[in-house]
């Protein structure tokens, strides 16, 4: 493992360079003995520790001063054991690799295996526990998070020890595990409590060195993007009666809706997209561009510098600038596999910033977001403030993990998108997001996507196995290893004379 530990050389930043730190060590792990030395490190000089991805988050969940880890050199494929797993059989559907991984390595491997992801989010680059660990969700109703295709994580602990980390009826075998010489060392721990936190835990639980998630055959999506609007999408996702959900959000295996925050001529225009599995093996057809950033260069061929002074200097411009780059994304029936449809990627010389919002998907769905709009157009006419990129609904299933967006609800993930650079946008993202949550209890916001607004009153509020959570956090962060800026604003960076973590 390598290290630097001159204070004044060792900076790191996020993708857009929003959230920096200055760790006195900055290690880049290739293997679990690396993850040991640094908690021993830790140990030693009474440092913190927190571990990286690649920066695709715009909160303050991985900066630290201390020792920082990045992780990409752990990025290697392991071999699922199927000598130790309960039940044999399912070995075909297993994929062992080691969590610093991006996903768009992990797509690769699994392809050339003949095998794909149950659900990714719409960026690759990540690594995969930063989008595990940070909530990251994907899209379909009847697909959950990330997170929820995890079925063992091996994660070192803050005394040094490792973990291997699974739900209470586990894959793995616990007698088979206890008598093996390759786990000796390491110790099983099947509960359900400390699973459902871990997986979710924004890096305060331990240092994550593997994953064994569940993985299916190699499968290829039809993508179809046209053009609509809210008035009209609204009532296609009105609940129907009896509580039943939307019958659009059943009947397609994933369905979104990217929308013009600002109605032009009283109407928001919007790009619905649906995505599903299509019967063949080869690609065909071709889509619009991959991305509303992509579309907007298209739409406006400048430097990024001079767009940004342009929304700068003229506000509102915002909503037809928007609505120009929202009209590149059609296509029609633009085949190919899973990994390649959703990813819709970056763009390398614009950079975007975004927050988060989950909503219940319930009666209230299509009331909550026209009262977003309505918080939008007041922000517009207060303060001449305005977002400078579209509204992104995407729906999720379920998720079990005690702190994920999603836990225990279907719900539609709100990204609140916009090119960054604009004076006002991190103040009008913070703003309508404080909004929202001061009128509607039951918003949580993506741990990943949230511009450090949330608290920890407002967490306790919001989850409500958020007591199992903490237990489990007060349990593997006694000394206080893993408190960053994050559990500060959370109010829970442990006190390791007293063992405790007060809300604030």
């Amino acid at each position: 493992m390598s290290s630097s530990n001159v204070p004044s050389t060792n900076t790191w930043s996020n993708c857009i360079g929003q959230q920096t730190c200055h760790p006195k060590y900055l290690l880049y792990p290739t293997s679990l003995q690396d993850l040991i030395d640094a908690i021993r490190l830790g140990r030693k000089e009474n440092l913190k520790v927190r571990a990286v991805g690649s920066g695709h988050s715009f909160s303050d969940v991985a900066p630290t001063d201390d020792i920082l880890l990045d992780p990409h050199g752990m990025n290697q494929v392991l071999k699922v054991d199927a000598s130790l797993l309960r039940d044999p059989l399912k070995e075909s559907s297993l994929f062992a690799v080691q969590s610093g991984i991006t996903i768009r390595e992990l797509n690769l491997a699994l392809d050339k295996a003949g095998k794909a992801l149950i659900n990714i989010g719409a960026y690759d680059g990540q690594t995969l526990a930063g989008a595990i660990s940070t909530g990251t969700h994907g899209k379909g109703i009847t697909l959950g998070p990330m997170a929820s295709s995890v079925r063992s994580l091996v994660v070192v602990s803050e005394t040094g020890d490792v973990y291997q980390y699974e739900p209470s009826n586990g894959i793995t075998d616990q007698d088979k595990f206890a008598t093996d010489a390759a786990k000796a060392g390491m110790t099983l721990k099947q509960d359900d409590d400390f699973f459902q936190s871990v997986v979710v835990c924004m890096g305060c639980m331990g240092l994550i060195y593997s994953y064994i998630i569940e993985v299916v055959p190699t499968y290829f999506l039809i993508e179809n993007r046209t053009v609509s609007s809210w008035e009209n999408v609204k009532t296609e996702l009105a609940m129907t009666k009896g509580g039943l959900l939307p019958e659009v959000l059943t009947y397609n295996r994933h369905y979104e809706v990217d929308i013009n925050p600002y109605a032009i001529k009283g109407v928001h225009h919007c790009i619905v997209q649906t995505t599903n599995e299509v019967k063949t093996t080869h690609a065909s057809g071709s889509r619009g561009f991959k991305n509303w950033l992509a579309g907007l260069l298209a739409s406006w061929p400048v430097a990024e510098d001079v767009l940004v002074d342009i929304l700068n200097e003229f506000p509102k411009a915002s909503p037809w600038i928007v609505g120009n780059a929202l009209s590149t994304l059609v296509d029609v029936n633009y085949i190919d596999k899973s990994y390649v449809v959703l990813n819709i990627g970056k763009v390398n010389n614009i950079k975007g910033l975004a927050m988060e919002l989950s909503f219940p998907v319930d009666e209230n769905l299509v009331n909550s977001i026209d009262n977003l709009f309505a918080i939008f157009a007041d922000e517009a006419s207060a303060k001449r403030w305005y977002l400078a990129g579209p509204i992104a609904l995407r729906f999720v299933a379920p998720s079990q993990a005690y702190l994920a967006p999603q836990e225990g609800r279907p719900t539609c993930m709100v990204e609140l998108d916009m090119i960054y650079g604009v004076m006002t946008g991190g103040d009008l993202l913070k703003s309508v997001t404080q909004r929202v949550i001061s009128g509607n209890p039951a918003v949580r916001v993506h741990w990943g996507l949230d511009l450090d607004t949330v608290t920890g009153r407002q967490v306790q509020m919001r989850y409500g196995k958020y007591s199992k959570w903490l237990a489990v956090y007060r349990q593997l962060n006694s000394t206080g290893m893993f408190n960053s800026v994050f559990t500060d604003r959370l109010g829970i960076s442990v006190d390791p004379n007293s063992n405790t973590a007060k809300l604030t």
